[in-house]
C-alpha cells in the first residue's frame, strides 16, 4: 500500500516541470518530435531517472528507453507500463510523458519497498506514437511488434524530405536493424498504459480514473489533387483545371459523412497545403490529410468510400486528377476484460471513483492490444482540453493512479 501520495504527486510534478524544458517551442507548447534534440533531451532525462530508481536501462533500436526492475526468477515475462514521450506540435505537457513518470513512481516505490518481483517490470518511455513527424504513428510499439520494416524507413518521409532511415541515423541508431528488434510476445506478461484522458467525460461525471475499454481504429491517408497552373485572372472559369476546388468540394463533404454514421465516428482534414500557393495563381496541385477515427471499422470503411467516389466524380467534372496514399491503417480495439476488471475492483477498494470509457484518440495500447494482454486508464483532463499549451491535468489525480497501478503490479505478481 501507499501510504504517501503527496510526496509522490510532489516527485510527478518536480519531473514533469523539468520535462517542459525540452521544447522546440518555448512559450509555445511543447513540441518533441521523433528523432530531435528535443528527443534525446528527453530520453537522456528518463534514463537518469532510471538509474537513480535503480532499474537496468537501455534504449532500443527505434529510440524507446527502457527501465528494468528485474524479478527474482530467470526468464519470467515482463509486466510493462508505458506510454510515449514524443508531443504533437505546440502540445501540452502531459500526453503521453505523464504516463511514463507514472510509471517510473510505480517502479520507485516498489524498489523502496524492496518487493520481489514473480515478473520483473519494465518502464518504457516509447518513441513515436504521435506520427506527427512523418505522417504515421505507433512507431516504438510497431518496430517491438515486428511491424516494422525496412522499406518503411525510406517510404515515410517529414516535411523537409528526410526519411525516418535517415532521421534514425542522424539521432544514432541502426536502421538496419530495425527487422531485428521483433520482440516475442512471450516474453511480455501484460502491457499497461496510464494516460490522460484528452477529453471531458471524467471531468464531467467526477470520476477520478477512466478504464479504457475500447479504442478507436484509425486510417490516415494523404490526399493529392492535381490540376493546371494558369492565370488567375484570364483563364475563363470552364477552361480551369482548379485543383483547390476539386479538393475544397471533398473537404466540404468528410464531416457530414462522419457524422451520417451516428455512432461516435469522426472525421477530420487537419493539413492542406496548396502549390505553388500564390494569390494569383489557379493551384495546380493541392494536398490534404484525412484522419477517421471510430470503433465501428465498418463506418471507417464507409466514409473512406464516400471520399474516394466522390473523388472520383468531382476530378471527371472539373479535369482534374488524384492520389491516395495511405499512411496508417488500425483495426478498433478492446482492452482485456480481466485486467479491466482487476483495475475497477482495486479503485473501488480504494475509493477512487471510476467508469469504463472508450478512447477516441488512438495509443501505444491499441497496437500492443493486438498482441498482449492490454490494460488502459485515463486520468481527468482540465476542460477537456489537450493537444494544446492548455492541456492540464492535476498532479493528485497522477499520485491516486500511480497507487492503483501500484496495487495492480503487486497483485499480478501474485498470480
Amino acid at each position: 500500500m501507499i501510504n504517501d501520495l503527496n510526496e509522490i504527486k510532489l516527485k510527478v510534478q518536480e519531473y514533469l516541470e523539468q520535462l517542459s524544458y525540452f521544447t522546440a517551442t518555448p512559450e509555445h507548447g511543447i513540441t518533441r518530435l521523433p528523432f530531435s534534440k528535443e528527443a534525446r533531451q528527453t530520453v537522456d532525462y528518463l534514463k537518469n531517472i532510471m538509474k537513480e530508481i535503480g532499474l537496468d536501462v537501455s534504449e532500443d533500436n527505434a529510440g524507446s528507453v527502457i527501465g528494468k526492475f528485474n524479478s527474482e526468477e530467470d526468464n519470467t515475462p515482463s509486466i510493462i507500463i508505458g506510454s510515449h514521450y514524443d508531443s504533437v506540435k505546440c502540445g501540452g505537457n502531459f500526453d503521453g510523458i505523464a504516463g511514463i513518470i507514472c510509471g517510473l513512481e510505480v517502479a520507485r516505490k516498489l524498489k523502496e519497498k524492496n518487493i520481489k518481483l514473480k515478473y520483473s517490470l519494465e518502464v518504457m518511455g516509447i518513441n513515436d506514437e504521435e506520427g506527427v513527424r512523418f505522417g504515421t504513428g505507433f512507431f516504438g510499439t510497431k518496430a517491438m511488434m515486428g511491424m516494422i520494416t525496412l522499406d518503411d524507413l525510406s517510404k515515410y518521409k517529414d516535411e523537409n524530405n528526410i526519411s525516418i532511415y535517415q532521421a534514425m541515423k542522424e539521432y544514432g541508431l541502426q536502421p538496419k536493424k530495425i527487422v531485428d528488434m521483433s520482440r516475442n510476445t512471450n516474453t511480455i506478461k501484460s502491457f499497461i498504459e496510464i494516460h490522460i484522458e484528452q477529453g471531458p467525460i471524467l471531468e464531467n461525471n467526477k470520476k477520478d480514473i477512466g478504464v479504457v475499454e475500447y479504442i478507436v481504429g484509425m486510417q490516415r491517408y494523404i490526399i493529392s489533387i492535381f490540376g493546371r497552373a494558369d492565370h488567375a485572372g484570364s483563364t475563363p472559369m470552364e477552361m480551369r483545371s482548379d485543383a483547390m476546388e476539386t479538393a475544397s468540394k471533398v473537404i466540404g463533404n468528410i464531416g457530414e459523412w462522419a457524422r451520417s454514421e451516428n455512432n461516435g465516428t469522426v472525421a477530420t482534414v487537419g493539413y492542406i497545403k496548396s502549390f505553388p500557393n500564390a494569390i494569383n495563381i489557379i493551384p495546380e496541385k493541392v494536398e490534404f490529410s484525412v484522419d477517421i477515427r471510430s470503433k465501428d471499422s465498418k463506418s471507417i470503411k464507409r466514409v473512406f468510400d464516400k471520399i474516394s467516389e466522390n473523388i472520383k466524380m468531382l476530378c471527371s467534372e472539373y479535369g482534374t486528377k488524384y492520389a491516395i496514399e495511405s499512411k496508417l491503417s488500425e483495426l478498433p480495439a478492446k482492452l482485456n476484460d480481466k485486467l479491466m476488471e482487476q483495475i475497477s475492483t482495486i479503485c473501488h477498494e480504494k475509493g477512487y471513483k471510476n467508469q469504463k470509457i472508450d478512447s477516441g484518440a488512438g495509443h501505444d495500447s491499441l497496437v500492443m492490444s493486438k498482441h498482449v494482454n492490454t490494460a488502459m486508464v485515463f486520468v481527468p483532463s482540465k476542460g477537456g482540453r489537450s493537444h494544446c499549451m492548455e492541456e492540464w491535468t492535476d498532479y493528485e489525480d497522477l499520485a491516486k493512479v500511480i497507487d492503483v497501478i501500484y496495487k495492480l503490479v503487486l497483485d499480478l505478481n501474485h498470480q
